[in-house]
């Protein structure tokens, strides 16, 4: 059991991220880059432990945030950051100006128009430190990890002094893509940090960093939304927020690529296509294998290969509990056909033989319009 009453064993998910109470006119506003959000929604008894163990002189040096990708993980680091920097030269042991000791705010919020606020909300703050995945303009793609040489930052930078007497903070987005080399440079770092100094780690997959790290840092888990926060949020974006939440596992970042994606436009495309099963539409297939094998159709490829993958895993899940597909928009008479007519190991292999295939056509980067095409064949077979 840690310091905020979860187990120490990992939790495996395959799922910033961010969402947050911030609510402006329009809906798409509602979703920026994490250090511009108020704050993460759903994590209120994760902010009371932290502040707790902040009032106490007990704030850990070392932080991981796991959980999937996409729920808020970030959004509230930044606001973690934010409470810190503003706070910092906070002393428990010391009396106020009338007396007493002084007291926190028992939350994270900080004004917008704060000093602060708009100090990291411009990525300006100096002692705040935020390290990412690179993105290259020109091929439109984040890098595969988090670079060793921006890791190699860090240590000068937590060894300076606070500009305001206060705190330092990193955080560090995808951690988990560290390789080996930058999880030992920052290894070094985790062994004898700095006094009033935080490291928060944001991780995806919480298996892919060394044990070493892991022992030298608390670990919060962090859990997707329920469906009714998650609607709360998502309100007037969709209006199957059943189908999003089921697509998305409760990832507010997933379902906002999904809508970006036209996600909405090619599932039921691809569920009509699917309905003529065993005997495809091949004008139809060819027509969306052309479109999809287009160059700068990367993303919309990835999701239709995505949503295949995913429509299986439904059917293969509902065949083992012996219950309707869900969600909803899934319960179609060729997908039930395909569930009604195939026994589970079938299914299975169907799905492992989908997700095979679309990793070796994307491995050798073959045609994108034969992937297409040869996927609707494992389908049909």
């Amino acid at each position: 059991m840690n310091l905020f009453g979860d187990p120490e064993t990992e939790r495996a998910t395959d799922l910033d991220d961010g969402f947050g109470s911030y609510e402006p006119e329009e809906p798409a506003e509602r979703f920026m880059h994490p250090r511009l959000m108020d704050g993460a929604k759903g994590f209120e008894e994760i902010e009371k432990n932290l502040i707790s163990l902040f009032e106490k002189g007990r704030m850990p040096h070392g932080l991981i945030f796991a959980g999937p990708k996409g729920i808020g993980k970030a959004t509230f680091a930044y606001a973690l950051a934010r409470f810190l920097l503003k706070h910092g030269d906070f002393d428990p042991n010391q009396d106020s100006l009338f007396g007493g000791p002084p007291e926190l705010p028992q939350n994270f919020s900080i004004a917008r128009d704060d000093r602060v606020f708009s100090l990291v909300a411009s990525g300006a703050h100096p002692d705040l430190l935020s390290v990412e995945r690179a993105y290259d303009e020109g091929k439109n793609k984040y890098a595969s990890g988090v670079a060793v040489a921006d890791i190699r930052k860090v240590n000068p930078f937590l060894r300076m002094t606070a500009s305001d007497g206060g705190w330092r903070v990193v955080i560090i987005d995808d951690a988990d893509t560290m390789n080996r080399s930058a999880q030992n440079a920052l290894l070094k770092i985790l062994e004898e940090p700095p006094e009033n100094t935080l490291l928060v780690l944001i991780s995806h997959r919480l298996g892919a960093l060394i044990p070493t790290i892991k022992s030298r840092t608390q670990t919060i888990h962090f859990n997707a939304p329920s469906q009714a926060l998650f609607n709360e949020l998502l309100s007037g974006m969709s209006n199957d927020l059943d189908t999003l939440y089921a697509y998305s596992r409760g990832s507010i970042g997933n379902a906002l690529e999904f809508i970006e994606q036209d996600g909405l436009e090619l599932l039921p495309r691809l569920l009509e296509i699917m309905s003529t099963r065993p005997k495809w539409n091949w004008v139809e297939l060819h027509k969306l294998g052309d479109e999809l094998a287009k160059s700068g159709k990367d993303e919309r490829y990835q999701n239709f290969t995505e949503l295949l993958n995913w429509i299986m895993r439904q059917a293969v899940r509902a065949k083992a509990r012996a219950r309707p597909i869900e969600p909803q928009l899934l319960n179609v008479r060729a997908v039930k056909e395909m569930i009604e007519q195939s026994s589970l190991e079938e299914l299975l292999e169907i799905c492992d033989s989908l997700s095979q295939h679309f990793r070796q056509f994307d491995f050798a980067n073959l045609d994108k319009k034969q992937a297409v095409l040869r996927a609707f064949h494992i389908l049909g077979a």
